[in-house]
């Protein structure tokens, strides 16, 4: 495919945090002849299984991904970005080299497909430092546990106030929920070392991170990072919906509204199709 119908994207990703970030960003990189990828940002984390401090996740995550390129065989990295080392909600406000890539790539290109696999810290602190992105980027981002009930999950709570900034700004916004959506990414480890190992090097490295940061060596667990790489490389694999934008409450539940800008829930995809060509992609 010819470098001008590839669609420009740029990857925001704590990519050392779990099992599934790997997973989303080795399943980009299978997929350059669709993506034109300009950059992946490096975003924090913090959970009760990461001892290091918000900060030093950031270097975590960039080595992560120097592993991966390095498993690819892809020498040049100079398209990772390492990006904010705490949270808005914090009161961080401090420059990075990822949210000024944002604003670069953005500012070059007529649209940008941002796919956020983590909080939103790094693109909100993009849209604030150059609010003229907002109608030059698509987000994408995996958060939330859809439309009711209290947002749960680690991308949505970590950093609040980025959701917020986010919802206001009127970007062109498509959010897959974590649970009950992208939850339906099940994989086991019995699957995964079927379908994965002794393959190539990049799948024995998925296979070993899967078998150890997943929960329970037991269940099955979801690659939930994936979705949001798979809804940009096939639509018609997820049902969307259009709804007025809500307000966030203070116990982190979203209040509904009726005449406010639009964006996009995602409500169903299709698990069976998603996972087959992960693993597709995987195996060239």
């Amino acid at each position: 495919m010819n470098e001008f119908v590839r669609k420009k994207v740029i990857l925001d990703t704590d990519v050392f945090n779990e099992a599934d970030d790997q997973f989303a960003l080795t399943y980009l990189l299978k997929n350059q002849d669709i993506f034109s990828i300009q950059a992946i940002t490096i975003s924090p984390f913090k959970h009760s299984k990461y001892e290091k401090t918000v900060a030093e996740s950031i270097k975590d995550s960039y080595d992560e991904a120097c592993i991966i390129y390095d498993l690819l065989h892809i020498k040049d990295k100079s398209n990772i970005y390492k990006g904010a080392t705490d949270y808005i909600t914090n009161g961080y406000n401090e420059n990075n080299e990822a949210v000024d890539k944002i604003v670069e790539v953005a500012n070059k290109n007529n649209i940008t497909y941002i796919l956020a696999i983590s909080g939103l810290t790094n693109i909100a602190l993009a849209i604030q430092k150059c609010p003229g992105i907002i109608s030059k980027i698509k987000v994408i981002w995996l958060g939330s546990n859809f439309l009711f009930g209290k947002n749960q999950d680690s991308n949505f709570k970590r950093d609040v106030k980025s959701v917020e900034i986010v919802l206001e700004s009127k970007v062109n916004l498509t959010i897959i929920p974590c649970s009950p959506i992208s939850s339906n990414l099940l994989v086991s480890i019995y699957e995964i070392e079927a379908k994965l190992r002794g393959k190539n090097e990049i799948c024995d490295f998925l296979y070993q991170r899967f078998k150890y940061r997943a929960f329970g060596i037991e269940e099955r667990w979801p690659l939930w990072d994936i979705a949001v790489i798979a809804y940009l490389k096939n639509e018609t694999w997820f049902n969307t919906m259009k709804v007025s934008c809500p307000y966030i409450n203070k116990d982190n539940t979203f209040l509904f509204t009726k005449n406010r800008h639009p964006i996009k829930f995602i409500h169903y995809l299709n698990a069976n199709f998603i996972l087959d060509d992960l693993f597709a992609c995987l195996l060239k």
